[in-house]
């Protein structure tokens, strides 16, 4: 008994500095956020009065929370984000499938800028571009030249992530497609994109929890400008609650409402894209 006890105890143990991280900066930090955005919390003064719903309908309804602007700001960048990813890491992982020498070398440069940390990939962009100042400075280019700074840092993990699904199709659906005399275009639309569904589902759910968070590149690059072109919500939140205001409570408002319309986002698409066993080996 003594024995079976310490053998099923042992895993926990193992599970137990992580879990008290998770704990301690996750699950007590969301539970304090939920609890202030209910509260008129200073920050800078300590000072908190419970206002119950006040700071939800601020930020949804008075004209002066910009809560709206960002969210559309969020939006647009949102669908950039993810069409490029989609559009570019797929077709990354392709051609790396289909190198024969210097495959590594491959996956290592274009995975190279997703483990490189966002505040050196922002100054290294921001250098860049700098030749071109006007896309910057010019509100109609900034944003969809931040959502192409998130493309080039975060295609190349998705890439990674595409090959392994690719590595995981079996051959010979694609020997008996040949046999059939399918091209290679309708191979990829009849075996490859099938096959791939989970792969894409998951690709898509992360990149799109990923750009609603987008925030370091807009931090380092704009500012939020010009003209709070690129104000993303979650710079509105960060500037609510310690950059300029200190209101913590209303900036937690803010923020439970990202995590609705991420869930929101989310659960549409497993509804959509519900994931199924496409092929019973």
């Amino acid at each position: 008994m003594g024995r079976s006890f310490y053998r099923r105890l042992t895993p926990y143990l193992y599970l137990a500095p992580a879990m008290t991280v998770i704990f301690g900066f996750s699950v007590v930090s969301m539970g304090i956020s939920f609890y202030s955005s209910f509260h008129d919390y200073d920050a800078f003064a300590g000072a908190s009065r419970f206002v119950g719903v006040d700071n939800y309908l601020r930020a949804l309804f008075e004209p002066d929370s910009h809560f709206w602007l960002a969210m559309r700001n969020t939006l647009f960048y949102v669908v950039m984000s993810v069409a490029g990813v989609l559009l570019t890491a797929l077709p990354l992982a392709l051609l790396c499938q289909r190198i024969r020498k210097g495959q590594a070398l491959f996956r290592t440069l274009y995975f190279l800028p997703s483990i490189t940390p966002g505040v050196v990939v922002a100054l290294v962009f921001f250098h860049l571009f700098g030749v071109w100042g006007q896309v910057l400075d010019n509100a109609a280019t900034a944003l969809p030249a931040l959502a192409f700074l998130g493309v080039w840092s975060g295609a190349g993990y998705n890439m990674v992530i595409f090959l392994a699904g690719l590595t995981d199709i079996p051959r010979h659906l694609y020997d008996a497609a040949k046999v059939d005399g399918v091209d290679a275009w309708g191979q990829f639309r009849h075996v490859t994109l099938p096959m791939l569904r989970n792969t894409l589902v998951f690709v898509t759910v992360m990149t799109v929890i990923g750009a609603f968070q987008v925030f370091t590149s807009v931090y380092i690059i704009t500012g939020g400008g010009p003209e709070r072109s690129t104000e993303v919500i979650t710079y509105t939140i960060f500037i609510n609650a310690f950059a300029v205001a200190g209101q913590m409570g209303y900036a937690s408002a803010m923020a439970w409402l990202l995590f609705a319309v991420i869930f929101v986002f989310v659960f549409i698409q497993m509804r959509i894209f519900r994931s199924r066993n496409v092929y019973e080996g």
